[in-house]
């Protein structure tokens, strides 16, 4: 039976941010900021009785989040600041082999390693929504570059690709890796989405890498603090709704490898982390039966990064590398 997500004893609803910001897709160079900045009138509550929401919860936001509108319209686009790395990668040296790379032309649906696209910028076919975001070289999984996420208190820092190649059905995959200390903040945050429009429920974003975090108490005061689930998570414009994880795993500077499967025929999720199967976020309606799952038939967009919907100074910083999307899994050994 299929049950709402409980984030740390709260159901989250949204509503979109309501200020647009100009968006510009990337060619490959620098990108100058335009700025800009919306505010939210959301609350937010890590307690069990009430509801929080997926807006900002302060005018610190750097951009719009996931919404129901029209995705041209939302975003920002800006030149990250310097919390995007300069320094260099924490990869290995070159052997002076050709090298192809996690991307070999023509292997995959989608696919960006992040290491033809200059630090500061982002890969070209991409648009940039929020800031700090860019390309950098202070850490890397393959090659000497990765996408990194600077450190704000609230909203959205990502990429947006066009996603009609995914068709009805796909398997992803992505590295990441969060910086230690993290916020000490109850917050729920997403590393990858795909917009489309449910089967009964709208345009919508489906949260496929999604996790929460418990504050520094842990969740019923128990003393866990750092601990966070995994979820899969649906926000029309409405509330939302999903499946979400025991409270299992911490970030620890280090990388991991997220792997989903979705389907909208079969109306089917499966998460993986480092290989394994997270099978209590697993989802297997079948053919018609769209309750808690919601997938469409086909997403317009795939959203890269991070956003967090909750006010947790003095933010995240991450790293993403890697990213693959096809038609078969990739796995985490490429």
């Amino acid at each position: 039976m299929m049950t709402a997500v409980v984030l740390g004893g709260a159901s989250c609803t949204s509503q979109p941010a309501t200020s647009a910001t100009n968006t510009e897709a990337s060619t490959g160079g620098d990108v100058t900021s335009s700025g800009g900045s919306t505010e939210g009138g959301g609350t937010t509550s890590s307690a069990a009785t009430s509801a929080t929401t997926d807006e900002p919860t302060s005018g610190t936001s750097s951009g719009p989040g996931t919404s129901s509108t029209d995705p041209a319209t939302a975003g920002t686009t800006a030149e990250p600041t310097g919390t995007v790395g300069t320094s260099t990668s924490d990869t290995g040296t070159s052997t002076g082999e050709p090298d192809v790379g996690p991307c070999p032309p023509g292997k995959y649906l989608l696919c960006e390693s992040f290491d033809d696209t200059e630090v500061g910028a982002i890969p070209p076919g991409w648009v940039r929504h929020g800031d700090p975001i860019g390309v950098a070289d202070d850490a890397a999984v393959s090659g000497s570059h990765s996408l990194k996420m600077g450190p704000i208190p609230v909203w959205e820092r990502r990429i947006y690709h066009d996603a009609a190649a995914l068709g009805s059905g796909h398997w992803g995959r992505i590295r990441y890796k969060v910086a230690l200390p993290v916020p000490d903040a109850f917050v729920h945050s997403t590393l990858v989405a795909l917009y489309g429009k449910g089967p009964t429920t709208g345009d919508q974003e489906v949260r496929v890498v999604d996790t929460v975090k418990e504050d520094v108490d842990g969740w019923n005061n128990d003393g866990n603090g750092n601990h966070f689930q995994y979820l899969y998570n649906v926000q029309p414009n409405g509330p939302e709704f999903g499946k979400g994880s025991d409270y299992d795993w911490k970030f620890d500077d280090q990388w991991h490898c997220a792997e989903w499967h979705i389907d909208g025929p079969t109306q089917s999720y499966d998460f993986y982390i480092d290989g394994a199967i997270v099978e209590q976020i697993s989802i297997a309606n079948g053919p018609g039966n769209y309750a808690g799952s919601e997938i469409p038939d086909a997403f317009s967009e795939v959203r890269i990064g991070w956003v967090n919907y909750q006010e947790s100074p003095p933010g995240f910083t991450a790293w993403i590398d890697d990213v693959a999307l096809d038609d078969e899994r990739i796995g985490c050994q490429d």
